[in-house]
């Protein structure tokens, strides 16, 4: 194992739990090793798909990561393919190496591709069954969790957007900056301008998201504050779009788009993810990711819970 994603992953399964710190720490030190010339952002991006991928969950809150469970989960409709998400300690790999060589089932290691300043992300384990109930049990002998279909299953329960936490308003002279829904970034604001999404650095260094909405401030994440100004502000906005694909039989299935700055919150991304097994494509050109076999009823639940209109693409 020489791909420093793959060896990355192995890290974190074997070490199990600890301080958001301490894994970005060991990020930089093996970017330095294999990955000189990584951007400085390269660590968080890293980290939010390994949390889509399902190979981990994240507290940010409490800045606290804990690896996740080897799982095995059917693609939908993808012709007999499912994806084998989770940790991956040396144990487990070599009890699935194990059942390659005995010919138990049809692995494909598939890459997602990440641009050259990145740092490279685990091989997606890909596998083709021909029976559920063979490859439900093939799961247990590995010691992996089955589930049917993590994507259909997940989106029909995602629930409406909610700022549910409330807060205190920022501390007067505290660093503040706010996000514009226009330009895509953080802007620096001496004051509070009215509602919208904030961010500021408390004492400890730690920088946290709140949205003021009607005079009320509210604990957030960037992502779910991102759409929730966005939902008070312009719900029509069309940042979602779906574009189905052109094969016959395939219809319902296709490709979603999200615009650059309007990025999905990480149980929402997680359910898109898991549509393919591989996190999303990069298009610079178009400013935009793009998250491949997703249903088209998957979308619609995904955009509905953001409170999106979701845009439609016949192209």
């Amino acid at each position: 194992m020489t791909d420093p994603g793959d060896l990355l992953l192995r890290w974190v399964s074997e070490r199990g739990t600890g301080a958001l710190s301490d894994v970005k720490q060991g990020m930089w030190w093996l970017a330095s090793t294999y990955c000189p010339d990584i951007e400085p952002g390269a660590a968080g991006r890293w980290l939010r798909d390994a949390v889509s991928l399902g190979h981990m969950d994240i507290d940010w809150r409490n800045r606290r990561w804990s690896a996740a469970p080897p799982v095995l989960t059917r693609l939908p409709q993808a012709r007999g393919l499912a994806v084998l998400a989770g940790s991956r300690t040396a144990a487990f790999d070599d009890r699935l190496d194990q059942a390659v060589k005995d010919g138990l089932v049809e692995l494909f290691r598939v890459p997602s591709a990440r641009p050259p300043r990145d740092i490279p992300l685990p091989v997606s384990l890909i596998v083709q069954f021909d029976d559920e109930a063979g490859l439900a049990q093939w799961a247990t002998e590995l010691g992996a969790e089955y589930t049917s279909c993590f994507a259909l299953q997940g989106a029909a329960l995602l629930p409406p957007l909610g700022l549910e936490v409330r807060t205190s308003a920022p501390e007067f002279g505290q660093p503040l900056e706010q996000y514009s829904l226009d330009r895509r970034e953080y802007e620096p604001a001496g004051r509070p301008q009215g509602d919208g999404l904030y961010r500021l650095k408390q004492r400890e260094g730690k920088r946290v998201c709140q949205v003021r909405r009607n005079g009320e401030w509210y604990e957030t994440s960037h992502e779910e504050g991102v759409y929730s100004v966005l939902e008070s502000r312009n719900p029509e906005a069309d940042v979602l779009r779906w574009l189905p694909e052109k094969d016959c039989g395939r219809e319902r299935f296709g490709t979603l788009y999200v615009d650059w700055g309007y990025p999905l919150p990480d149980l929402h991304r997680r359910m898109a993810v898991m549509c393919s097994g591989l996190a999303p494509r990069i298009n610079a050109h178009a400013e935009n990711l793009a998250y491949d076999n997703v249903p088209k009823a998957v979308a619609i639940k995904i955009a509905n819970s953001l409170g999106q209109h979701l845009g439609e693409n016949d192209e």
